[in-house]
C-alpha cells in the first residue's frame, strides 16, 4: 500500500486544549499513528468537529470562550457529532468531577497522565469509533438489501394479484372469441337469422374489447406514482371490474356493493388506493374458500369529516393472536407457501402516508371486517380549472355495472 493510502486511512484525532505546550506534546505523541487536529477553545473545536469529522476528541474542560462540558453538551445535541468517542483531559480529579464527565464522555483522563497511557486510551477510542462506522455501514447495507427484497415481495404480491385473473382473462376471451366465430359461422350459412348471428358477433366483439379496455385501464392508472384527485367509489368499481375476470369471483362470491354517491375527492397516487383495494378484496376472497357461505360487503360513508371504506367476509374470521399480528411482515395463515405474508403489510404501509386507519373486527367462525378512514380535510382536493371539467365523485350506485362474461 502506497503512503497516499495510508494517509486517506489514517484516522483523525481532535485535540481541545487552551495552553500550546499541552497541544504540541499531544501532537507529537499521537502523529505516528493518526491526522491530528488541534483547537484551543470549545467554540473552535466545535466548528472543527463539524467540517473535518474527527474520530476521537481528546476534549480539556477549563478553557476560555467555550469551556469543554459546554462543547461537550453542544456536540452530543448535534446528530453529526454525537456519536464521536470523546475522552476528557482534566486536572479535576475530584469523583464527582469524573462522574459528571462520565455522563457525556466515553473517557476521563486526569492530568499530568502518563503519555503511554494517553495512547492506549485514544487507541482504544479509535478502535471503538472505527467498529461503529463499520457496523453502521453494515447495518446500512442490511436495510438496503432488506428494502430491495422487500420491494421484490411486494411486486411478487401485487403480481400474483394480476397472475390470480389470468386464467379467468383468457377464459372470458376465449369464451367471446368463440362466439364470434360460431357466430359468423353460421351467418356464412345464409340462414333465416343470418342477422341475429351477426348481431351475437358484434356483441362477443365489444365484449371482448370492454375486457381489454379493463385490464389496460388499470395498468395505466397504476403505473404513474403522482398525486392526482381520485375517487375512492371509481377506485372501487375499477377494481371490481377487474376481479370479475376470476371465475370464482365472479360465479360464487356473493356481492353487495354500496358506494356513498356523497364522499368527497382526495388527492392521493391512484396506485397506492388500487393496490390497497386489491388487497382487501384478495385477503376477503381468500378468506371465504373454505366457508360454505360467500359473501363480500363493500361500502363507502362520509360522516361529514371521514371518509369510510369497509370491506367484510363470511370467511372463517380469525383468533385474537392472528389479528394481533395480521400487519407483520411475512405473517401468514396460508399453509401452503403459497402467500408471502406482504399482503396487509404493503397495504399499510401504502396508506400510512394518508394517516389512515385500519380498524380489523372478526370472529372466529363469522368472518372478518376491515374499516379505513380517512379524512379528505388534510389531502385537499384543488378546486376545478376552468377550463376543465370537475372530476366525477363515482357512480355511488349500490351496484356495480360489470361487462357480462361467459361463463
Amino acid at each position: 500500500m502506497n503512503q497516499a493510502a495510508k494517509e486517506v486511512q489514517r484516522q483523525k484525532i481532535l485535540v481541545v486544549d487552551d495552553q500550546d505546550l499541552n497541544l504540541e506534546i499531544c501532537r507529537e505523541t499521537l502523529k505516528s499513528d493518526y491526522e491530528v487536529l488541534v483547537a484551543d477553545n470549545g467554540e473552535k473545536a466545535l466548528e472543527l468537529a463539524a467540517t473535518a469529522k474527527p474520530d476521537v476528541i481528546l476534549m480539556d474542560l477549563m478553557m476560555p470562550v467555550m469551556d469543554g462540558m459546554t462543547a461537550i453538551r453542544k456536540l452530543r445535541g448535534d446528530k453529526q457529532t454525537a456519536d464521536i468517542p470523546i475522552i476528557v483531559m482534566s486536572a479535576k480529579d475530584m469523583t464527582e468531577d469524573i462522574v459528571t464527565g462520565l455522563e457525556y464522555a466515553e473517557d476521563y483522563i486526569v492530568k499530568p497522565f502518563e503519555l503511554r497511557e494517553l495512547l492506549a486510551r485514544v487507541r482504544s477510542m479509535a478502535r471503538l469509533k472505527k467498529a461503529q462506522d463499520q457496523t453502521r455501514s453494515l447495518n446500512q447495507r442490511l436495510e438496503q438489501l432488506v428494502a430491495e427484497r422487500t420491494e421484490q415481495l411486494l411486486e411478487k404480491e401485487k403480481l400474483s394479484i394480476v397472475g390470480q385473473f389470468a386464467a379467468g382473462i383468457v377464459h372470458n376471451l376465449s369464451g367471446a372469441l368463440q362466439k364470434i366465430m360460431s357466430s359468423l359461422e353460421l351467418a356464412s350459412l345464409d340462414l333465416p337469422d343470418r342477422d341475429n348471428y351477426l348481431e351475437t358477433a358484434l356483441e362477443s366483439a365489444l365484449e371482448m374489447r370492454e375486457i381489454v379496455s379493463t385490464i389496460l385501464d388499470k395498468g395505466r392508472n397504476e403505473q404513474s406514482l403522482d398525486r392526482a384527485v381520485i375517487s375512492l367509489n371509481d377506485v372501487i368499481t375499477n377494481a371490481l371490474h377487474f376481479w370479475e375476470a376470476d371465475r370464482n369471483f365472479k360465479h360464487k362470491v356473493e356481492k353487495r356493493i354500496e358506494l356513498d354517491n356523497d364522499i368527497p375527492l382526495f388527492n392521493a397516487v391512484y396506485a397506492h388506493w388500487s393496490q390497497s383495494v386489491d388487497n382487501l378484496i384478495k385477503n376477503a376472497v381468500e378468506a371465504m374458500v373454505d366457508s360454505s357461505t360467500k359473501e363480500l360487503h363493500i361500502r363507502t360513508f362520509y360522516d361529514g369529516k371521514s371518509i369510510y371504506l369497509s370491506v367484510a367476509d363470511t370467511g372463517l374470521g380469525m383468533d385474537q393472536e392472528t389479528r394481533e399480528n395480521l400487519f407483520n411482515p411475512f405473517f401468514s395463515t396460508k399453509t401452503d407457501g403459497g402467500g408471502t405474508g406482504l399482503g396487509l403489510t404493503s397495504l399499510k404501509a401504502l396508506l400510512e402516508p394518508y394517516g389512515v386507519k385500519i380498524e380489523v373486527d372478526s370472529v372466529p367462525g363469522r368472518g372478518s371486517t376491515f374499516t379505513l378512514s380517512i379524512n379528505p380535510a388534510e389531502h385537499q382536493a384543488p378546486p376545478p380549472s376552468l377550463d376543465e371539467p370537475a372530476a366525477d365523485k363515482g357512480t355511488g350506485n349500490p351496484c356495480y355495472a360489470v361487462t357480462p362474461s361467459v361463463a
